[in-house]
């Protein structure tokens, strides 16, 4: 048997094994991991795992409980995504079958069920975060399968999609209520996690700072500064920065909802509905006035610059001016 106490703010795990009682601080964590820790060891318990070492198999769906608990607590910043893949495509397919005991025709079923339905770019998504997964449940003790995991080809290849600026004005006419978050973040190119994220203190006179912290990481992990350009002058306008944060505490589907929203009332084509298409936007955009790439770069926090390359087609010099002496 095992049960959980508090002192302060730091719990602690009591147990009795086959060696006597067992105390364990847990640390400063928060209810809800502290629950799914006690629950991890009531079955490492009763199938007589104890401190010696050895492994045990785990149910899929029992240790997807353990691992969103534990992402939450790790990377709450893009846990909504991780949920989102663990409980609407993870789940359902493996259930409850041991992790260990999931063959590699199973994964390739699995595979091809996604192929099926989304495009090569999101069904790789899925497979980073099953991969995830699973290499965290050999870290925890439990088996896993013997065989690595491999993603799918994509051979897809497409310039990136954004906004003409009567389109833009379309949508900000169709979103009476927030058009200024949507003006702010083509204006920035803020992700909606950093918006979303973005406490009014961090919009200072020399630009928008965009941090990283433990609770809410940045995508690169690292921090940068926006500089604040009359679009975004104009945007901040329309914000309370009395507030802690500038948005309300809305989730981000909630944010999304609203912008999809605003683009049909708007009439903008349907592949044109993401509101990462307004960061794709402010970086075309900069792209085609001769801004150079290493500094989109730096303005949009890519970590890599073949990130930011996917803009390059649009520059107006460029392939053109390596042409200009061609003359066979």
């Amino acid at each position: 048997m095992a049960t959980l106490r508090k002192r302060g703010n730091s719990w602690y795990l009591d147990w009795h094994d086959s060696q006597g009682r067992k105390v364990k601080s847990l640390g400063k964590i928060s209810d809800e991991l502290a629950k799914v820790t006690l629950r991890r060891k009531e079955y490492e318990l009763a199938v007589g795992i104890g401190d010696s070492g050895h492994t045990a198999s785990i149910a899929f769906n029992d240790y997807s409980n353990q691992y969103l608990a534990w992402y939450e607590n790790t990377y709450p910043s893009s846990y909504s995504t991780a949920e989102r893949i663990v409980i609407k495509n993870l789940e359902p397919f493996f259930g409850n079958t041991l992790i260990n005991k999931i063959t590699r025709k199973e994964f390739e079923m699995f595979t091809r069920q996604e192929q099926a339905r989304v495009r090569p770019a999101t069904v790789n998504r899925t497979l980073a975060t099953l991969i995830a997964l699973i290499n965290k449940a050999g870290k925890d003790g439990y088996l896993i399968p013997d065989f690595k995991i491999e993603k799918v080809p994509d051979m897809e290849s497409k310039p990136p999609k954004y906004y003409t600026k009567d389109e833009l004005q379309a949508i900000y006419d169709n979103a009476p209520n927030h058009h200024h978050w949507w003006k702010l973040m083509v204006n920035t190119g803020m992700r909606l996690g950093e918006l979303h994220q973005l406490k009014c203190e961090d919009i200072r006179a020399d630009g928008i700072y965009i941090t990283s912290s433990n609770d809410a990481r940045t995508k690169s992990k690292k921090w940068r500064k926006i500089p604040i350009g009359k679009g975004t002058e104009k945007a901040l306008q329309d914000f309370d920065l009395t507030q802690e944060y500038i948005l309300p505490r809305f989730a981000k589907h909630s944010i999304k909802t609203a912008f999809k929203r605003a683009c049909k009332r708007a009439n903008i084509p349907h592949g044109k509905h993401g509101i990462h298409c307004l960061r794709h936007t402010f970086a075309s955009y900069l792209v085609m006035d001769r801004v150079p790439l290493h500094t989109v770069q730096k303005l949009l926090g890519h970590a890599k610059i073949t990130t930011t390359e996917q803009y390059a087609h649009l520059s107006p010099d460029y392939l053109q001016d390596s042409m200009q002496g061609v003359d066979f």
